[in-house]
């Protein structure tokens, strides 16, 4: 199961949009943080990208730390527009809410096995599609 869902992620962007992904983000929240209202922050941010005329899919992790009490969520995502408008939109709208990594997407470094590392782990941490 797990090499399957590697490989679904992995090739997702590459399948539905003839592109690879081209950003990662590892985005944290101050506050104590259920999947509910990260689903509704993660969302917010995608319309606000898109109100910067980015669009934007990809898949969003949830997962929850060790002691599972803080959420936290990784993002592997394909963007129409340059990175550096991405990361810059991203930025803005996330700093208020938590902290955030944002880096571009090196198909090399294993970020698609990373994330999926912890999915279906405990019940809480799964994932769906940003879009």
């Amino acid at each position: 199961m797990f090499i399957e869902m590697k490989d679904f992620v992995r090739n997702y962007s590459l399948r539905t949009y003839n592109e690879d992904y081209n950003v990662i983000c590892d985005l944290s929240y101050k506050w104590k943080m259920n999947k509910s209202r990260s689903r509704k922050y993660v969302r917010e941010l995608r319309d606000y990208l898109n109100k910067y005329g980015i669009f934007c899919d990809g898949i969003l992790v949830f997962e929850y730390s060790k002691i599972e009490r803080q959420l936290h969520n990784h993002i592997l995502m394909y963007c129409d527009k340059d990175y550096y408008k991405c990361e810059s939109v991203i930025f803005n709208y996330w700093n208020k809410l938590g902290s955030l990594n944002i880096e571009k997407y090196d198909k090399n470094l294993g970020y698609s096995s990373y994330i999926t590392k912890h999915i279906n782990k405990t019940e809480n941490n799964d994932w769906e599609f940003l879009s």
